[in-house]
């Protein structure tokens, strides 16, 4: 599959895009009705999107982001107003990350 006809297969989808504000990365997945077409990641560590079983990382990654009617949601009630990808929180590190998680687990007891 080339990018081109990635594109086309993703034009008329919508891409859902699960934005974390505190890390500056995001999960998208593009969707025609119930059916997933492709999933991609973005952030600090790269980009990369695979449709129908095929790859497309970098640039090509990114072209992808253009196709779909955008739904953006948050997966973190921590991170700035302003997302900006791959901009990590300051301050935040992998203790306090674990931390939080340890401390939502306990809570959830």
């Amino acid at each position: 599959m080339t990018l081109e006809q990635a594109k086309n297969e993703l034009k008329d989808t919508v891409r859902h895009e699960l934005r974390d504000h505190a890390f500056g990365d995001r999960e998208v997945t593009w969707m025609r009705g119930e059916d997933e077409l492709a999933s991609g990641y973005f952030g600090s560590s790269g980009s990369e999107v695979s449709v129908g079983g095929v790859g497309f990382d970098g640039a090509d990654a990114r072209a992808l982001l253009e196709c779909g009617t955008l739904k953006v949601s948050r997966n973190d009630s921590t991170g700035p107003a302003e997302f900006v990808e791959g901009v990590v929180m300051p301050g935040l590190t992998m203790e306090d990350v674990r931390y939080e998680m340890m401390k939502e687990e306990e809570e959830g007891k």
